[in-house]
């Protein structure tokens, strides 16, 4: 029989707000809610991520596969739609970027942009095979999605199937079987069925040689990331671009989807606070609900304000920066909004009620 455990714990607060005089939860279930978030997020939002990352690296190297034997106008806008369904997934990923993609520069190895156009003009002049063992040896801003992305799409996003060379055409297949082992690798690491356990970094805090002394030092890892993608988003993607005017600093320039790529980053805060990218799990908000409703209902609140204000904008982001700058700066206003009462406010929390 499955217990309902959000059942279980409502419950148990009620019982436990009819007994004592003060609202802090009893330390017992405390400790239960703590476990049962870690146990969710890592679980049905971290691992659950990575897993639907790697199924997209599968297919996404497929098509590839497929096209290059056999080009075709319907197999590249079947590439492209591959790369853009495992960019999603990668973009979900990116408010916790934490463990093994950090410490294995997964991160770095597949997501660095502006592509060098001039070292890639040099690699795709030169006479090298280019294949996953080359890929290992380029710089990153030569490997992973944006380099793929420019091939498939070319600068205008029109690139038709007879502008692609023969070296173009290896170069695709290196690279899309490269984001498919590193979708793999992450996911591996991760997944305590195959060789890799930070499930378990993640789970049993404290324990010796430990990544994490305490599960509040996991809370603490948890919500530094959103800090940071949320950092990142505002202050980084949108900031440059729009600040430089300059189009060629945008992040997925030649797909044109880097507002979609800026949303997914903060449905992966969204994904974390609420637990619910498989179903609906545990998140941190029931940590935040326990001892401070009005801080959860301005996560909240802040949350669905900076994901519809990105949604609001309709244009290519390179288009954006350009006619409608002051709209682009409000949307930044808001995700450090965000930013900020998670850094002043979720952070200490965490860091004070937090075992």
């Amino acid at each position: 029989m499955k217990i309902n455990y959000k059942l279980f714990f409502c419950i148990a607060c009620i019982l436990i707000v009819g007994c004592k005089k003060d609202s802090e939860p009893d330390p017992i279930l405390n400790s239960d809610l703590q476990e049962t978030i870690l146990s969710d997020i890592s679980n049905h939002v971290v691992l659950a991520t990575y897993n639907e990352l790697r199924a997209k690296g599968v297919s996404l190297e497929m098509m590839v596969g497929n096209f290059v034997a056999s080009p075709t106008t319907g197999g590249l806008v079947s590439c492209r739609q591959a790369w853009k369904d495992m960019r999603q997934e990668w973009e979900l990923s990116e408010g916790f970027l934490y463990g093994p993609v950090s410490y294995l520069d997964i991160d770095p190895s597949i997501d660095t942009w502006p592509v060098n156009f001039s070292s890639l003009d040099s690699l795709l002049a030169s006479s090298v095979v280019i294949d996953s063992a080359r890929m290992e040896s380029l710089e990153f801003s030569l490997k992973g999605f944006h380099p793929l992305e420019y091939m498939l799409f070319g600068l205008d996003g029109n690139k038709s199937v007879t502008d692609f060379t023969a070296r173009q055409f290896e170069y695709c297949q290196a690279l899309a079987q490269y984001l498919k082992s590193q979708s793999e690798k992450v996911y591996h690491t991760w997944n305590p069925d195959v060789t890799g356990n930070y499930l378990f970094e993640i789970n049993h805090p404290g324990q010796s040689n430990s990544v994490y002394s305490s599960r509040r030092a996991v809370f603490i890892e948890i919500v530094n990331a959103l800090v940071g993608i949320c950092d990142e988003v505002a202050n980084g993607k949108i900031e440059e671009p729009l600040v430089n005017q300059d189009p060629s600093l945008e992040e997925s320039p030649y797909s044109g989807n880097s507002i979609v790529d800026f949303t997914n980053n903060l449905k992966s805060v969204e994904n974390i606070y609420f637990g619910k990218y498989s179903g609906d799990h545990f998140g941190l908000n029931e940590l935040v609900r326990a001892y401070n409703t009005s801080l959860d209902n301005r996560i909240q609140q802040q949350l669905t304000v900076s994901i519809v204000s990105l949604q609001a904008i309709t244009m290519p982001f390179g288009e954006a920066i350009i006619q409608i700058p002051l709209q682009l700066q409000q949307v930044q206003a808001n995700i450090n909004a965000l930013k900020e009462t998670l850094e002043q406010e979720l952070l200490p929390l965490v860091q004070l009620h937090g075992e």
